[in-house]
């Protein structure tokens, strides 16, 4: 049974649910203003009221308490929580009187620790791939990451190595004997125990390594070429002035190399030298099966073919920027690239390769000459096998930006590249989505997982099949809200709002063109949408209104437990709490950027973001023990607790 909101019975019987909690005038209208107007505390904790006379020749404020047994008041307008009731504290300056509803209720206990569910190895970019034979692949990427599988893809293991240097290739002559290259010209090497970094004969980005055999190496990139010869790395000539990006040949006297501007080398065994290119666009993959069928692949669906003689032109199902190709023999070759697009030649044809495993834009692919099936690598430390039935997720490590309730009684986290997790406590698996686009918002509509996304995309899923219902929009949607009756509001980028009307989507105006990056409501006339540049706008059943706002802050989180107690969270620590008159200003203890905002009541309420995790008391934020340094975008209730989601698929769980 998934709980999403606990509302203690006092703050039923306060009466401050209300928008004016003063009832028909208001505060405002008198001449004191008080700050906050209204206020939830616990037994024990204080509170500093801020008075301002509105009357000219007011004299000095004197505080008093209408139930002294539930909260009294110092002179210095100082709140002092005593037990569970309503008290009203006034403020009188000798001309005029201001007042401020103070609830105290019951203590909550805190969230004091979180559980990990589920999390990535990385959600760092692979850019190299190499299968030294069907069981074990090597992956590396950025900032010196390396995975590993010794079982065929069934499990991925972070590889241990101090360099923090980008790696783009990797190559080896045996499962002990690895070679990876990258950026400042890194060359390291893998000896079945350890990875170590080796001389290096240049400072040049190194984009790709290749080998004939365990003492003949090459390695190409910005400018330069490199040949191991079993001893020591030594640059060739040839390669000045040629940024390469792949390197692949049948022997020392036929080598090929090509890269930026459509360029392609041939290496004679002494000098690489530069021959015809049909294209100007940037080449990125090289492989082939013999001296006479040899394949270049790049950017807008480039795809050329070497014959022995000339490179020509072969034309592809598809215009998407392809990054990598690998084949296991003359009639079973395949291509990688952008949006998870798989392109497959079966020795008569190429065509495209249906795969809904991850929309992620793929960088790399391989397969062992010893057997085995490929693997391509790519964007969010996602990595994909193909068996029997189809491709699968090895590892991934997607940024989840949402989570809500679903079909099955399950939840649903959204997030980069198109990904969906699907799960409950700590049994979360993916489940395959008809885009690659980033998914940023979730929410039920009517029973079914909603989640919308870049490019004006809106999904709906049933529990067995998804339905498009996107708005072909060039904006991103951000964020979407809905009540259990199905009425439902999404926000986006220019200020897009829209709204679910007899079943189809509706655009409706804001007073605003700003990014609006997160809604949510109390019910459907009821609803707050919160943006860039301290954006804050309210639905009231009709229109769009703008609200004043107390900070510039850009706004990414809002969430209340009533009309009279609502907060937002941003960047920079940005907090802000509206007391059903005014929003105002809070002190969060963080100059960390705040993602998300949401709690089970006003005395219980947890902002996170970049590493940290707040917990609001009513009175003050305090910084609570963060399970992990990741990112953390949402924050929502769970099963029964709530669920903190984030960069590298990170799903934690707070348990109180």
């Amino acid at each position: 049974m998934i709980r999403w909101r606990r509302a203690p019975a006092l703050l039923l019987l306060a009466g401050c649910l209300d928008d004016r909690p003063f009832g028909a005038t208001g505060p405002d209208d008198a001449g004191v203003t008080l700050t906050p107007a209204a206020a939830f505390l616990e037994p024990g904790s204080s509170l500093p009221l801020a008075a301002a006379s509105r009357l000219p020749n007011a004299g000095s404020i004197r505080w008093t308490t209408s139930r002294p047994d539930v909260a009294d008041v110092s002179a210095a307008g100082v709140v002092a929580a005593v037990g569970p009731g309503i008290a009203e504290i006034t403020a009188d300056d000798g001309r005029a009187l201001g007042r401020s509803r103070v609830t105290v209720v019951d203590p909550t206990v805190p969230v004091r620790t979180w559980r990990r569910l589920t999390e990535g190895l990385t959600d760092g970019a692979l850019l190299g791939l190499w299968s030294a034979d069907p069981s074990t692949t090597f992956a590396v990427g950025q900032f010196g990451l390396i995975l590993r599988t010794v079982d065929a893809g069934a499990t991925w293991q972070r590889m241990t190595t101090a360099d923090t240097a980008s790696l783009v290739g990797v190559w080896g002559s045996a499962p002990n004997n690895v070679w990876a290259v990258g950026t400042g010209g890194a060359i390291l090497r893998y000896n079945g125990t350890v990875w170590s970094r080796v001389a290096s004969p240049t400072t040049a980005t190194l984009l790709e390594v290749w080998g004939l055999g365990a003492n003949e190496v090459y390695a190409v990139g910005a400018g330069v070429a490199l040949r191991y010869d079993g001893s020591v790395w030594r640059t060739l000539p040839g390669a000045e002035g040629s940024e390469l990006w792949a390197v692949w040949g049948t022997s020392r006297f036929d080598l090929h190399a090509a890269g930026q501007n459509g360029v392609l080398l041939r290496f004679d065994g002494a000098t690489w030298r530069q021959v015809s290119s049909p294209t100007q666009l940037l080449l990125l993959g090289l492989w082939g099966s013999s001296s006479s069928n040899v394949y270049a692949v790049g950017i807008q669906g480039t795809l050329l073919r070497w014959d022995g003689v000339v490179w020509s032109q072969v034309e592809l199902p598809s215009r998407q920027d392809f990054f990598a190709i690998w084949g296991a023999h003359a009639g079973n070759i395949l291509l990688a690239g952008n949006h998870g697009t798989l392109v497959r030649f079966n020795g008569t044809a190429w065509t495209l390769e249906p795969q809904q495993a991850a929309g992620v834009n793929l960088r790399a692919i391989h397969r062992s000459a010893s057997g085995g099936d490929f693997v391509t690598a790519g964007w969010d430390g996602t990595v994909l096998v193909h068996e029997e039935t189809g491709w699968r997720v090895g590892t991934a490590g997607p940024i989840l930006f949402d989570v809500a309730p679903g079909p099955g009684g399950m939840l649903y986290a959204v997030g980069s590249s198109g990904a969906v997790l699907r799960g409950q406590a700590s049994a979360w698996t993916r489940l395959s989505a008809p885009t690659g686009r980033s998914l940023f918002g979730a929410a039920q509509v009517g029973g079914d997982l909603v989640a919308v996304g870049d490019s004006g995309t809106i999904l709906r899923f049933d529990g067995a099949g998804w339905r498009d219902e996107s708005i072909g929009a060039d904006y991103a949607l951000r964020s979407i809200w809905a009540d259990e009756s199905g009425q439902a509001f999404i926000v986006g980028d220019r200020g897009a709002s829209l709204r679910l009307l007899a079943g189809r989507w509706t655009v409706t105006s804001t007073p605003t063109t700003r990014f609006l990056r997160h809604v949510w409501g109390l019910s459907a006339s009821d609803v707050y949408a919160v943006g860039d540049s301290g954006t804050i706008i309210h639905w009231d059943g009709a229109e769009w209104r703008r609200m004043a706002s107390p900070t510039g802050a850009l706004l990414r989180g809002v969430w209340g437990s009533g009309p009279g107690d609502l907060f937002a969270v941003g960047d920079g620590g940005a907090a802000i709490r509206y007391d059903g008159v005014r929003w105002y200003l809070l002190t969060s203890t963080t100059g960390r950027d705040l993602r998300a905002v949401w709690g089970t009541g006003p005395t219980d309420v947890y902002a996170v973001g970049e590493g940290r995790i707040l917990r609001f008391d009513g009175a003050r934020w305090s910084v609570l023990p963060a399970p992990t340094d990741l990112f953390f975008l949402a924050l929502k209730a769970g099963d029964g607790a709530p669920l903190a989601i984030g960069s590298r698929g990170a799903i934690f769980e707070g348990v109180r």
